[in-house]
C-alpha cells in the first residue's frame, strides 16, 4: 500500500513538473530513473547498516578476538559503533530526501537561474553569454548549499560524537580555520579547473571525450604532486622524523627492496584526533608519513611501526599502487567516452528541467547518471582492495613481522575503538580492507605457508 502509494505520488509530481516548468518528456525519463535508483541504493545502505547496528549490541566479541581484545575496550568500541551509526543513519535519510527534493522539484534548474540573477547584480554588463561567470557563481553556490548542509553532521561528529570517546582534539579555532581554509583551497582549485573543463568541452567537438580524459589524466596526476607539498601542509605540520633506530632501521627496509625513500616525517594529526595512521606519497622519490598518534601508540614498540610500515612497502613492491593507477585510468577512458556520448543529448537536459544545456550542468547530470555504474564497480574494487592488502599482510610476513603485525593490528583497533564485530554482508559491501579477525587468520596461515616452505634441516 505504501509503495503503491509511493508510485502514485511519484507520477502526480512527474507531471506537476512537467506541467510547470513546460518541458517535453520525450526519450528516457533520466531524471525519474536518478531518484528511483537513488531512493533504492540508500535503501539498501539502510537495510545495510540496520545489520550492522545490531551488530553493535552484542556483548561478546567474535571468539577470534576474545583472548586479544580486553572486554572494557570492546565494550567501548561497540557504543562508539552505535553512536557513530546513529548519525549516519539521520545523515542518510536527510541526504537522500535532499538529493530527491532537488530532483524531482527542480531546483537545479532554479540555482541556474538564481546564478544569473546574482552575477548580472554584481555586474549589469554581464548576461547569460557568460557562461564561465555563471558557472563559477552556480558552483559557489552548489558549495554553499552543500556545506550548510553538511554542517551541521560535521560539527556534531566532530564535538559530540568524537569528544564523548576521547578522540577529538579539534578547538573551534581550528574547525573554523579548516573551513576557512577548505573553501579557500576549493575555489583557488574550481576556479582553475571549471573555466579549463568549460573551455575544453565548448572546443572538444567530436573528440570531446579524448581531450576531456587528457585533461582529467594530467589533473589527477598533478594532484599527486600538489597535494602533499602544497595543500597538507596548510592543514598539518610535517618534521621529518628525528635520528635514531627507527629512521635508521626505516631506510634499510626500503633500501632493500629498492624503494625510492626521500624523506619520512611525522604529521601532528593528533591536534584534531587521536585517531593513527600511516602512508606514502610521491610519484619518483616517495616519501613516508607518519602520524604522530601513531608514534605514541606504538611508544617503545618500534617493531610494530615497522611492521605497518613494511605493509605498506608491500603494496608498493607488489605493484599495488600501479595497478590502482592503471585502474584508474581505465575507469576514467570509460568515463570520458560515456560523457562524449552524452554530453550533447537534449533530452538529458529536458528531463531534468533545462531548456538550455550548459556544459557544467552537462557533467552534473552526467555524474547522476553514472550512480548505478558507479556502484557496481565498487564492489570489484573491495575485493581487489581486500586482495591487496592480504597480499601486503603477506609481505611483511616474509619479512619476519608477523607478530609485530598481529600486535599492531590489534593495538590499533583497541586504540582506535574500530569495529572489532563486523557483519558479513556490510562489510563486503562498504570495507575496502578485511576484518581483523580476517587478517589475523591470514596472517597465521602465512606464517605457516613460510615456514613449510622452508627447506628441512637434515
Amino acid at each position: 500500500h505504501h509503495v503503491a502509494s509511493f508510485v502514485r505520488e511519484l507520477k502526480s509530481n512527474m507531471t506537476l513538473r512537467s506541467e510547470v516548468l513546460g518541458f517535453p518528456m520525450d526519450g528516457f525519463p533520466y531524471m525519474e530513473a536518478v531518484v528511483g535508483f537513488s531512493i533504492f541504493l540508500s535503501v539498501f545502505e539502510f537495510y545495510l547498516l540496520v545489520r550492522q547496528r545490531r551488530r553493535y549490541y552484542s556483548t561478546q566479541p567474535p571468539p577470534e578476538l576474545a583472548e586479544l581484545v580486553p572486554r572494557d575496550k570492546f565494550d567501548q568500541s561497540q557504543h562508539y559503533g552505535r553512536a557513530k551509526s546513529a548519525l549516519t543513519m539521520v545523515e542518510m535519510v536527510v541526504s537522500t530526501l535532499t538529493s530527491v527534493y532537488f530532483l524531482m522539484y527542480g531546483v537545479y534548474p532554479r540555482l541556474w537561474n538564481v546564478s544569473l540573477e546574482v552575477m548580472t547584480r554584481v555586474n549589469p554588463e554581464w548576461s547569460d553569454a557568460n557562461e564561465i561567470v555563471r558557472t563559477l557563481v552556480f558552483a559557489g553556490l552548489l558549495y554553499v548549499i552543500g556545506k550548510v548542509c553538511g554542517l551541521p553532521f560535521e560539527v556534531y561528529s566532530t564535538f559530540i560524537v568524537e569528544k564523548r570517546f576521547g578522540f577529538n582534539r579539534t578547538t573551534v579555532g581550528t574547525f573554523i580555520k579548516d573551513e576557512i581554509l577548505g573553501a579557500l583551497v576549493t575555489a583557488v582549485l574550481g576556479g582553475v579547473i571549471l573555466p579549463t573543463l568549460w573551455y575544453i568541452i565548448d572546443r572538444g567537438g567530436s573528440n570531446l571525450w579524448i581531450k576531456f580524459y587528457l585533461f582529467c589524466t594530467f589533473f589527477m596526476l598533478l594532484m599527486t604532486i600538489i597535494f602533499p607539498n602544497l595543500i597538507a601542509p596548510l592543514f598539518n605540520k610535517f618534521v621529518p622524523l628525528e635520528e635514531g633506530e627507527l629512521r635508521s632501521r626505516v631506510y634499510d627496509m626500503a633500501s632493500s627492496i629498492r624503494f625510492p625513500l626521500g624523506k619520512i616525517y611525522v604529521m601532528d594529526g593528533s591536534k584534531r584526533s587521536t585517531h593513527s595512521n600511516a602512508y606514502f606519497y610521491g610519484v619518483f622519490t616517495k616519501g613516508i608519513v607518519l602520524f604522530d598518534s601513531l608514534l605514541e601508540q606504538c611508544k617503545g614498540k618500534d617493531n610494530e611501526v615497522l611492521a605497518v610500515l613494511c605493509h605498506e612497502l608491500g603494496h608498493w613492491k607488489k605493484g599495488h599502487t600501479r595497478k590502482g593507477l592503471t585502474i584508474r585510468l581505465a575507469h576514467l577512458f570509460l568515463l570520458s567516452w560515456l560523457y562524449g556520448k552524452t554530453a550533447g543529448n537534449v533530452h538529458l537536459f529536458e528531463s531534468f528541467g533545462f531548456s538550455d544545456q550548459p556544459h557544467i550542468i552537462g557533467l552534473i547530470l552526467f555524474s547522476l547518471i553514472l550512480t548505478p555504474l558507479e556502484s557496481a564497480i565498487e564492489l570489484p574494487m573491495n575485493w581487489l582492495s581486500r586482495l591487496h592488502e592480504y597480499q601486503a599482510d603477506a609481505f611483511a610476513v616474509h619479512f619476519g613481522y608477523e607478530k609485530a603485525l598481529c600486535s599492531a593490528l590489534v593495538n590499533m583497533h583497541i586504540e582506535n575503538l574500530s569495529n572489532c564485530n563486523p557483519d558479513p554482508l556490510y562489510s563486503a559491501y562498504h570495507n575496502s580492507h578485511p576484518t581483523l579477525a580476517e587478517r589475523l587468520g591470514a596472517l597465521q596461515t602465512f606464517s605457516r605457508e613460510l615456514e613449510s616452505s622452508k627447506p628441512k634441516a637434515e
